[in-house]
């Protein structure tokens, strides 16, 4: 089976993203952000030694809905207060760059901003807007192991290496389907039935006892 590692999280929020300001505030140094041309959203981000955080949003409402893009429900969930829809997203990276042999079924999704013929694995539970969307990214690594010249911002005021753990919340009243199940049995990510949608992300394994909570601007909140 092709072991998976954290890529980044994403956390649908509103247009430009005013959010990021709490995060900035926090203590954070932002880095990349980017148009997904074809898709419908934009981006702004904040990377770490391992993984990254992505606040995500919807910029093109025609493009967001095309028969193409519909199937991922990231116009539902891009306005998910509206729409009671997961606002997140997890992305994982295969270990060894290989796509055989994924622990949990998945379909082939063409994002029309890659290169022709490049594309996503998206697991098959992106049916159920109630759970995360989880999905590979085959060319991805590490934040620390780029090249210098093109690395991002890795560095915050506030000392936070590399993500350990995510928690993840689901308003959720059924029960979770088998890529969720898959997920928790590898230690990849842990899930639990809540009265709303959050995201716990704990960094550098906790050692420092400490946690901020970026309610009510984003359902969000951290731990090192």
């Amino acid at each position: 089976m092709t072991e998976l590692e954290l890529d980044h999280i994403f956390i649908c929020v509103e247009p430009n993203a005013p959010e990021a300001i709490a995060l900035s505030n926090f203590g954070l140094q932002e880095g990349r952000n980017r148009i997904h041309r074809g898709q419908g959203t934009a981006n702004r981000c904040f990377f770490f030694h391992n993984a990254y955080i992505e606040l995500l949003w919807s910029c093109n409402s025609t493009e967001i809905k095309s028969s193409l893009v519909q199937p991922l429900h990231l116009w539902e969930r891009c306005h998910w207060r509206n729409t009671s829809a997961c606002p997140f997203g997890i992305s994982f990276r295969s270990t060894n760059n290989s796509l055989d042999n994924l622990p949990f079924s998945t379909w082939k999704y063409y994002p029309p901003y890659l290169p022709e013929g490049a594309f996503l694995p998206i697991s098959t539970n992106s049916q159920f807007t109630d759970e995360p969307i989880i999905f590979l990214s085959p060319v991805s690594q590490s934040p620390a192991s780029v090249s210098p010249e093109r690395r991002p911002p890795l560095e915050h005021s506030v000392k936070l290496k590399k993500i350990t753990k995510i928690d993840v919340s689901l308003a959720k009243q059924k029960s979770f389907s088998a890529e969720i199940d898959i997920l928790q049995s590898l230690g990849l990510a842990n899930f639990r039935r809540g009265q709303s949608y959050h995201l716990q992300v704990e960094f550098d394994q906790g050692v420092n006892g400490k946690t901020y909570n970026f309610e009510p601007n984003l359902p969000l909140s951290f731990r090192w």
